[in-house]
């Protein structure tokens, strides 16, 4: 089992959470899918020889919603979301 986290954007309330929970259990190979509101983040434990961080993201999106993009610093170093 691989743990991932996706930051989103484009919810509005608590219902917007239970929403993508409920899109990212109905993936097969996803074990367990938590939404935060407060933190606009996902926590999903899924068997990467089943689905991909790609394929969750899709499934973020056919629900309605987004990935938020990574934001760098000032200085212009990455904040590690991105890999550049």
């Amino acid at each position: 089992m691989q743990i991932g986290m996706l930051k989103l954007a484009g919810m509005r309330d608590e219902h917007c959470a239970a929403k993508l929970v409920q899109a990212l259990k109905a993936v097969k190979g996803v074990e367990d899918a938590q939404v935060s509101f407060g933190q606009s983040k996902a926590t999903v434990s899924f068997d990467e020889s089943l689905v991909s961080t790609q394929r969750l993201q899709v499934a973020v999106e056919d629900a309605g919603y987004h990935i938020a993009k990574p934001v760098h610093g000032e200085d212009g170093a990455c904040c590690g979301g991105c890999g550049g």
